[in-house]
């Protein structure tokens, strides 16, 4: 316990932080019912958030994002890749290359973390946002394409928490068995697609990104499945675009 009174306002906005964190768009209803603090109180905090430039405003029909700034409160703490600003002009190149949203996403607890996005730079976006997203490492691309290539340890530790947290109904060793044979094809081919069965409209691909012989981050690719997308085309540009960051990394 502190041996001082806290300062309330700063607990509260980071109440709300957190709830934004959890949603691609925010509310103020959704803040108001997820933190427990009166409407006119989370008003005021998002307004200043927006004004400080940690937080858009996209009307009221839609709600608030995060913006790229929030990225600054964690410079300091160095387990997260420190090429983001770097790996975005490789992704936006990416984009350009193939038209098709990119983004990156690191391991953030039981989860992939989306930390950039091309969405507001491709033509051919299917959303309006995926920053912070939270994705599924069991059905997502991303998610399979780490758990393909991080050590067996650090899987078997995922497949654990993954049961704790009851994300998943399968003991660890269900999982494992379940996941073995779909991660071995995701190695074999070098990349990993999403679950079918989440949008049959569109699919993700995704590739590691390996920083001395370690996965630190991965790439993806959105495209609609009808729409004539040269899957080999995007799958090139993509293996380029990771060469590109990892280039990046290793110069520091």
């Amino acid at each position: 316990m502190p041996s001082f009174t806290t300062i309330r306002s700063v607990e509260r906005t980071l109440a709300v932080l957190r709830a934004m964190n959890e949603d691609t768009i925010s509310r103020i209803a959704d803040l108001q019912r997820k933190t427990g603090l009166p409407s006119a109180t989370v008003v005021r905090i998002v307004e200043t958030l927006v004004d400080l430039g940690f937080v858009q405003n996209h009307g009221r029909r839609v709600g608030y994002t995060l913006t790229e700034k929030v990225l600054e409160l964690s410079a300091g703490y160095h387990g997260l890749p420190l090429f983001l600003e770097s790996a975005k002009d490789v992704l936006l190149a990416l984009t350009a290359a193939i038209r098709w949203p990119a983004a990156l996403a690191t391991l953030e607890g039981t989860a992939m973390v989306v930390r950039l996005s091309t969405i507001p730079e491709s033509p051919l976006a299917h959303t309006h946002s995926t920053l912070q997203k939270r994705l599924d490492l069991l059905v997502r691309a991303h998610g399979r394409a780490y758990l393909a290539n991080c050590p067996p340890e650090e899987r078997a530790s995922l497949y654990k928490r993954l049961n704790e947290e009851e994300l998943t109904t399968l003991a660890p060793s269900a999982l494992e068995a379940r996941m073995r044979p779909i991660l071995a094809h995701v190695r074999h081919l070098g990349y990993a697609e999403r679950d079918h069965e989440i949008d049959p409209q569109t699919t993700t691909l995704a590739m590691p990104v390996m920083i001395d012989d370690r996965i630190r981050a991965t790439i993806g690719v959105t495209f609609f499945r009808g729409a004539g997308a040269d899957r080999n085309t995007i799958l090139d540009h993509m293996r380029e675009a990771t060469g590109r960051l990892q280039t990046l990394a290793e110069r520091g």
